[in-house]
């Protein structure tokens, strides 16, 4: 959210909008904003470009858009309560909703598991093959013989 500028007033539509109003939006102005059609300078066609694009992302997923909306309802409690101090608590627990890191999932705790057994079982096998072969294994390097 930069600055005081809704994702809904860079779009252009109300707070009630369906995806496809918000779809429909997007593609008018990004047919009007997009660097490559646009008369406005490269700079400010990118920038804005990129607010669209954003306010976009983040209206058009439900799960972020209700998170938003729910900032949005707690800035204007707040600007009609007053209370900065539970303006600070509410945007120090937002914060966390950024950036975390997700658990893996069981598919890729999978492919995790299968990549350790394949790299011990190569090492295991190269040991198993140098010591059949009758070579040791700490051997000395040839370009040392000299």
């Amino acid at each position: 959210m930069k600055g005081e500028t809704s994702y809904y007033k860079i779009l252009g539509v109300n707070e009630n909008a369906s995806n496809h109003e918000l779809r429909k939006a997007f593609c008018k102005l990004s047919i009007e904003l997009h660097p490559d059609t646009t008369s406005l300078e490269i700079d400010i066609a990118k920038s804005k470009f990129q607010e669209v694009l954003e306010a976009y992302e983040n209206l058009n997923n439900s799960n972020l858009r209700k998170i938003y909306d729910d900032k949005l309802k707690e800035k204007s409690r707040s600007k009609n309560n007053g209370n900065v101090l539970n303006n600070l608590i509410i945007d120090s627990n937002n914060h966390n909703l950024i950036g975390n890191r997700r658990p893996f999932s069981n598919g890729e705790l999978f492919s995790l598991f299968i990549l350790i057994i394949i790299i011990t079982v190569s090492l295991i096998g190269s040991i198993f093959i140098a010591s059949f072969t009758g070579k040791e294994l700490d051997t000395i390097p040839i370009w040392l013989v000299k």
